[in-house]
């Protein structure tokens, strides 16, 4: 039982989602991301999931079919290569791609590409990393994910209150604190799976926090 929540939660909080996840967080949030018409939030949510999570989904399973991996969760450091290469190239290009990309008069939010490159960015450092140590690339994904959303919360100057729900507020201390939590679910099962070292998940968290301040500078 504990192995197959892990297995689900690894798939669930994997990094290639993690930019969906971004975007549609993004677009809830009450700042001006959250004025555009909902037809528009679709679209560039779609975009975003094609581009950085079926396509390289498509990939990693072209790579299992050939045996050049063995899982989708690519838990033998050799195998890693490859995959954070072309994911990396992948959304690179996605990035250039939205950036200059129009739908209709209105162009993509530079924080959704902002993330993406981010993304990008902490995928390339796990993959040199991995030279050395086989650091966490799900912890990583999740400290960049982390670090963004602190920054943009202070870019943006987001009020305290994000969401109501049946008639309760959730704060942004109750925002993190889940977050926060499920970034410890997201290590736990790393653990369990035997995917990972604390080392190792230490080491990943750390890279992807310190990749995700530089959105800063964005």
């Amino acid at each position: 039982m504990k192995q197959n929540l892990a297995k689900l939660f690894s798939f669930i909080f994997h990094p290639i989602l993690l930019p969906s996840l971004a975007t549609i967080l993004l677009f809830s949030m009450p700042s001006y991301l959250n004025n555009f018409q909902y037809i528009y939030k679709r679209g560039v949510t779609q975009i975003v999931l094609l581009s950085t999570f079926i396509t390289p989904m498509l990939i990693i399973l072209i790579l299992i079919n050939t045996k050049i991996i063995s899982s989708f969760y690519l838990s033998e450091k050799k195998e890693r290569f490859y995959p954070f290469s072309i994911v990396s190239f992948i959304y690179i290009f996605t990035y250039l791609i939205l950036k200059n990309l129009n739908l209709g008069l209105l162009s993509v939010p530079s924080y959704i590409n902002n993330f993406i490159l981010i993304s990008a960015i902490t995928i390339f450092a796990i993959l040199i990393i991995n030279f050395k140590i086989k650091a966490s690339a799900h912890m990583a994904g999740f400290g960049a994910f982390l670090s963004f959303l602190y920054i943009f919360f202070l870019k943006e100057n987001i009020g305290n209150v994000l969401f109501t729900t049946f008639g309760f507020n959730i704060t942004i201390i109750h925002f993190f604190s889940i977050i926060i939590l499920v970034g410890g679910i997201i290590a736990s099962s790393r653990l369990i799976l035997k995917a990972h070292t604390m080392k190792e998940i230490t080491i990943g968290f750390f890279v992807g926090i310190c990749v995700g301040l530089f959105s800063i500078f964005f």
